[in-house]
């Protein structure tokens, strides 16, 4: 059987219920296949989870969205929750030489306003990265960034790039905070393609949040999966995934479970684990993506902290562990309940990695010092300290790693088994829209194949 028919009374199974599985399953669901999400985690939603600490909703890694995330606003709106999405004002700040400096990233002219900018950077970027951006635009597209690669733009890094190009502070002031801050990478690691590719999608963006928490997107999607007559497990860790020319073994802690097909939405290194025993040569490809562990930390206080800005980000050098810091009361209103104030603290990459398997009272000592330089009373306001770990929190786009995408594509070594689809924002781009494309992608490909 082939085509969008063939779905009808197709079993799927879907590992993994964070954006890029709930996409696949909602996908799927709505192709016709009855679809099981099985999720390890006591609740769906992965990174773009939201928890409640003392009466406020506190977004745990995710917290933005841009307007140009057209697929993820695509399902929102189809998943009848549209309405959750709302504009915030995008202003944000730069800690520089013991000041913040407000600025709205992706508006030219509050950028050239900005007094974290030096002049001469601001003359560099209108004479000679904004044109830069424009010539090479078809190459740039954040949902095909293998063209980047395939037009020479992934040799080298953004800090090599950007050093002998635009000078240091380029670096220092805009690459690199941007990236720890929202990928976790430093700009001597990260794709000079890639940074070029998310400043070009920047020039032109509004920012969106959720109302209610992030986690309203995964939450939407897997109400409509359920009401399509599907499942969405949790606690339901997977063991092994088995395929054969007849179907799909799905092993966890209960009986084995059959299914005609299934999509793997787990980061890399967790799916290589599960796929490379029946498709050695997608482990393998697997088994090359880096990856790497963080924690972030949220800090609930007995008042509101006031800040006008709702991110701030440290340029190089001017902080020992964090990359940002999230003011929730400043995102939307009615997620921090009235007369408290709540900080999401986001690590650099190499102090993530340390704070990963840290207390919250170790973790706490290590950001002290950096928390206490925008807001020098905030030992005294503290009230709870919660750490969120992720094993494998980011996935680094670094030099290279573009041609390693577009080996993906041209080698195709997941056809190998055509009842195993994968999904991950490892596969397009580190973000939510990429997770969410990797997901359609995934279920495109079972409803199209002849099983």
């Amino acid at each position: 059987m082939s085509g969008a028919s063939a779905a009808a009374g197709m079993r799927v199974a879907v590992v993994g219920g964070g954006p890029a599985g709930l996409a696949a399953a909602f996908r799927l669901a709505r192709g016709g296949a009855r679809v099981t999400v099985l999720e390890a985690a006591p609740a769906w939603g992965g990174r773009t989870r939201t928890d409640e600490v003392d009466g406020c909703r506190v977004d745990t890694a995710t917290q933005l969205f841009g307007s140009v995330y057209t697929r993820f606003l695509r399902l929102l709106r189809e998943a009848g929750a549209g309405a959750l999405c709302e504009r915030t004002s995008g202003r944000d700040a730069l800690w520089r030489r013991g000041a913040a400096h407000e600025v709205v990233y992706g508006s030219p002219t509050s950028m050239l306003a900005s007094g974290a900018i030096p002049f001469g950077l601001k003359f560099r970027l209108g004479t000679h990265y904004l044109p830069y951006l424009h010539r090479h635009g078809d190459a740039l597209r954040m949902d095909a960034l293998e063209q980047a690669a395939a037009a020479g733009l992934d040799r080298e890094s953004i800090a090599a790039w950007g050093a002998r190009e635009m000078g240091h502070d380029f670096v220092d002031l805009l690459a690199d905070p941007m990236l720890c801050t929202l990928y976790g990478t430093r700009a001597d690691e990260a794709s000079a393609a890639f940074y070029h590719a998310l400043a070009r999608q920047g020039t032109s963006l509004d920012v969106l949040a959720l109302r209610g928490g992030a986690r309203g997107f995964c939450d939407a999607l897997a109400a409509s999966v359920r009401q399509s007559g599907g499942e969405v497990r949790v606690g339901a860790a997977v063991r092994a995934v088995s395929a054969d020319g007849s179907g799909v073994e799905i092993s966890g802690d209960g009986d084995p479970e059959r299914f005609d097909a299934a999509v793997v939405a787990l980061p890399a290194p967790a799916a290589r684990g599960l796929a490379h025993a029946s498709m050695p040569r997608m482990g393998d490809w697997l088994g090359a993506v880096p990856v790497r562990p963080t924690a972030t930390i949220a800090v609930v206080l007995d008042r509101p902290v006031g800040a006008r800005w709702f991110g701030l980000s440290f340029a190089r050098g001017e902080s020992k562990v964090l990359a940002a810091v999230c003011s929730q009361e400043a995102k939307l209103p009615g997620l921090v309940a009235p007369g408290m104030g709540v900080l999401v603290a986001l690590p650099l990459p190499e102090a993530g990695a340390a704070l990963w398997g840290a207390t919250a009272e170790q973790a706490l000592a290590a950001i002290l010092p950096d928390l206490a330089k925008p807001f020098p009373a905030i030992e005294r306001m503290i009230r709870t300290v919660r750490v969120y770990r992720w094993e494998h929190g980011w996935t680094v786009f670094g030099a290279g790693y573009l041609h390693h995408l577009a080996r993906l594509r041209a080698e195709r070594p997941d056809a190998d088994q055509p009842r195993v689809a994968f999904a991950g924002d490892y596969l397009v781009a580190p973000n939510v829209e990429g997770a969410v494309i990797s997901g359609l992608r995934a279920a495109d490909r079972l409803l199209a194949a002849e099983m």
